[in-house]
């Protein structure tokens, strides 16, 4: 089974977040695929997808196959200078003991972040109904895609992808609210929209989907784990008597499929927003 994680980072910095230490320490206790660099040798294949939003314009970087250990997921997480930032992970297991490296034809899943105007997105699995029967889920492929505004169709090639389908979906369903062509949409419909995509795919027992417009993040979380990680404050000034409470600048979402332990700060399923005004509130309907 195909194994990836997603993460999401918000905060309210415009000047970014520089963080990257904390984000190592908390990659390593929450997501059980990631390899830090320079623990990747022997062999060990990962790839990544990270984009963000900037005004008007959505920044992606995709990494399909990665095999220099050196090469690190945290630089390209934080290289962007966007308040929202989505990315998805994957890696293969250490390959078999007397093999040096991985063979060509065994690669990562390909994990390409979909964007549409200054929307981006992605999707954990890699089967739309969980493993259901594939009848099952060739139907449900066929009545998504011929539900697309052929707007949307156009915007994937003609050949549109199973994740990239689930997004495109989500986009359909703020096009159906009339919010897609605007330049925010309200938290509460993403939401809406949000719950409205997961009523078409039947509730499906595992769905991880996270979508962004730069202002809002929405999560569509149903099986495996997902934690909510609010970086620690800056350290007070040692002549501060008083200091006002301090609202969090900042969240990380980690998305684990086969979470090691379970974690005290695991969000519940379901579907929520988290704003880059208040990253540190995750609103439900």
């Amino acid at each position: 089974m195909e194994l990836v994680a997603l993460a999401a980072l918000v905060h309210a910095l415009p000047e970014g977040f520089n963080e990257a230490s904390w984000l190592g320490q908390m990659l390593a206790q929450h997501w059980s695929l990631h390899v830090p660099p320079g623990e990747a040798g022997a062999g060990r294949v990962r790839a990544w997808s990270v984009g963000g939003v900037l005004d008007n314009e959505t920044l992606v970087q995709a990494r399909p196959v990665v095999r220099d250990p050196r090469a690190d997921f945290l630089a390209d997480l934080l290289r962007a200078p966007t308040q929202t930032t989505l990315a998805a992970y994957a890696a293969l297991p250490p390959p078999a003991p007397g093999v040096a490296v991985h063979p060509d034809s065994e690669s990562p899943p390909p994990l390409a972040m979909t964007r549409f105007q200054r929307w981006i997105g992605v999707h954990a699995e890699t089967q739309l109904l969980g493993g259901r029967d594939d009848d099952d889920t060739e139907t449900t492929r066929a009545r998504l895609r011929g539900a697309l505004p052929e707007f949307l169709v156009r915007s994937g090639g003609g050949q549109t992808g199973e994740r990239e389908l689930v997004v495109l979906t989500f986009l359909a369903e703020l096009h159906a609210a009339g919010e897609l062509g605007k330049a925010y949409a309200p938290p509460a419909t993403i939401r809406k929209a949000l719950h409205a995509l997961d009523e078409r795919l039947g509730h499906p027992a595992r769905f991880n989907l996270m979508v962004s417009d730069g202002r809002t993040v929405g999560v569509l979380h149903r099986g495996g784990q997902l934690v909510s990680l609010t970086p620690p404050p800056p350290p007070r000034p040692a002549r501060a008597i008083s200091q006002p409470h301090q609202r969090p600048t900042a969240s990380l979402l980690l998305f684990d499929p086969n979470p090691a332990a379970a974690s005290e700060t695991a969000v519940p399923d379901g579907v929520f927003t988290v704003h880059v005004r208040q990253p540190g509130v995750h609103e439900r309907d």
